[in-house]
């Protein structure tokens, strides 16, 4: 069992879950209508945290990023009444963010930290160092489930064994990069945000940062007993910046979830809703919930508190669903009035409800799901059972060079010469990849896909398996690092201030898992880990307890990396099967 021993929540909303629980439970919001140049020309409703507050909690305030800040700030008050040790080598720390330190890609900022500071690994590596944790930092970037993915990870690696306890902690800031981003796809809305609501128009981008204290020990945790019983994620395998229009994936990930907690839909007592606030994303979560048989069940969003914190959104929003299950207690979803064509049980009102079981939902850029399952008085059941695994192929591709199953194939006139643009496209065109949509996409994305259609040809996938029983699990250093460059020139120079959302669309390094997905739709796990260098080791074992889990039967895993600023690359990408 893994259980709950602590937490924390910094937001627009205060400092502490408490602070944070407070103003909920009072139906006030944190989103203002800020004038800010330096975050947008024009005046935008966003969800900021006090900056000044968190600077008053570092003597050297020129040390640490704001991301930084945020996580330290946050790690630090979660163990100030937790018994979990953080120097325990039974201790892991992982972190979500989905752009981490990206406002110092500008110039002005930049002069201030070494360029290093861009890599979200390096960040992690400065919080670990700064709490002395024994174990290399794990690192989590998958568009807006990541935060609740890190969590779900933590399980696996806890339930699995490897670890006691784990650090969960979740962060992002709201730079001009950012809410320029959201301007351009014209999805922020024209005032606080309305999830669910009939008469919505848009998102409100946040900050914040979240931290949540796993632990198997029952004496390290809170009381009542509340577990993490269950947790699943899935790709829509439909488009890479607009979820699936029937709800299925999500539905999937839910299902999968409720049957690892061993609960059915009359089981669960409230749902946490992602809900953006977008038109497509509330009505995507409105189908799911109803093909789960949930669209009865108590149901609402935060982000009308404290806007969307995207990295840190899953951690927060679980941290108030806690919340709910401690105090029996559910939240009005501020800001909903008038109920869409989609029949689902909008909480209108606080009220005292005996809450048991609860399901949290995330959706996100990249077609990625993400349901878990928090629980009071539940046994969920471990099913973890040893399934050894084979790879059946593997293909690299390094400095023009290609090697399929460690025989280098070298296709290509003049290969050495060749830019990465130009290679590529020489591949594309010797392997008669016929995908139109393949010029659309950035050098990180070209570089999955290319690997993955040599990887996979003719290997049939979906004759051998269900489309929600392959995974991608892949390991990244750089991100979107070379893309997120591009996009920052588009809003750099205020005279020619034209943010590109066909640039935006491609700045989360999962994008390439959804390009990947929806060339083979493929609808299982999905997972970018972000590390300095490849761990071979640690992949190939958590694709071990996707297999071993029932979470998995096949999986796509390797590394994938197009690395910023030097422009050299890798993808060593293999396929690996569960031995039946």
């Amino acid at each position: 069992m893994v259980y709950i021993s602590e937490h924390n929540i910094i937001s627009s909303l205060g400092f502490s879950s408490s602070e944070n629980f407070k103003n909920i439970n009072e139906n006030i919001t944190g989103i203002k209508l800020w004038t800010d140049n330096t975050l947008s020309p024009e005046p935008a409703y966003i969800s900021l945290v006090n900056s000044k507050k968190l600077d008053a909690g570092f003597s050297q305030t020129n040390l640490y990023t704001k991301y930084e800040k945020l996580l330290i700030c946050s790690i630090k008050n979660a163990l100030k009444k937790s018994k979990v040790d953080i120097k325990n080598k039974k201790t892991v720390l992982i972190i979500s963010t989905t752009k981490g330190n990206i406002n110092l890609l500008n110039k002005k900022l930049n002069l201030k930290f070494e360029n290093e500071r861009l890599h979200l690994w390096k960040s992690s590596e400065i919080i670990k160092d700064y709490f002395k944790n024994p174990n290399q930092a794990i690192t989590i970037s998958n568009a807006c489930i990541s935060g609740a993915l890190a969590i779900i990870v933590a399980k696996r690696l806890i339930d699995s064994g490897k670890f006691e306890n784990a650090i969960v902690s979740g962060a992002d800031i709201l730079p001009e990069f950012t809410l320029s981003g959201f301007q351009a796809f014209k999805a922020v809305s024209d005032g606080p945000c309305k999830p669910f609501d009939a008469n919505r128009t848009g998102m409100t981008p946040g900050e914040g940062a979240g931290t949540v204290i796993l632990t198997n020990d029952k004496t390290k945790a809170l009381k009542p007993l509340i577990s993490i019983s269950g947790g699943t994620s899935t790709n829509d395998a439909n488009h890479i910046s607009g979820p699936s229009r029937t709800g299925k994936e999500l539905a999937i990930a839910i299902n999968k979830s409720l049957k690892e907690a061993n609960l059915s839909a009359k089981d669960i007592d409230y749902v946490s809703a992602h809900g953006t606030a977008t038109l497509f994303n509330d009505e995507m979560e409105a189908k799911a919930l109803s093909l789960t048989k949930l669209n009865l069940i108590h149901t609402n969003s935060f982000k009308g508190y404290i806007g969307h914190t995207f990295g840190a959104a899953g951690i927060i929003e679980i941290i108030i669903t806690i919340n709910s299950l401690s105090e029996n207690k559910l939240y009005k979803s501020l800001g909903f009035k008038n109920k869409d064509i989609n029949e689902i049980n909008i909480i209108s009102e606080n009220k005292d409800f005996n809450v048991k079981n609860a399901i949290k939902t995330a959706s996100g850029f990249g077609g990625c799901n993400a349901s878990l399952i928090v629980s009071k008085e539940n046994s969920y059941i471990n099913n973890f059972s040893k399934k050894e695994f084979a790879i059946k192929k593997k293909i690299k591709l390094q400095d023009n060079r290609l090697f399929i199953n460690d025989i280098e194939i070298n296709p290509i006139n003049n290969y050495k010469e060749l830019s990465f643009s130009k290679y590529a496209k020489s591949l594309y065109k010797f392997f008669k990849i016929k995908y139109p949509k393949y010029y659309k996409m950035d050098k990180l994305s070209k570089l999955a896909f290319l690997a993955s259609e040599i990887l996979l040809k003719d290997e049939n996938l979906l004759k051998n398996y269900e489309e929600e029983d392959i995974s991608v699990i892949i390991s990244n250093g750089s991100s979107s690092l070379d893309t997120d460059a591009q996009y920052q020139k588009t809003i750099e120079d205020k005279n020619n201030y034209f943010p590109s959302p066909s640039v935006f669309v491609y700045t989360l390094a999962n994008i390439m898992i959804g390009e990947i997905c929806i060339r083979n739709k493929i609808k299982g796990e999905n997972t970018v880990f972000i590390s300095k260098d490849f761990n071979k080791e640690f992949i190939f074992e958590y694709v071990e307890i996707l297999f071993n889990s029932g979470k998995a039967k096949v999986s796509l895993s390797g590394r994938i990396d197009y690395n910023y600023p030097n422009g050299n690359y890798i993808a060593e990408l293999y396929l690996i099967e569960m031995n039946k």
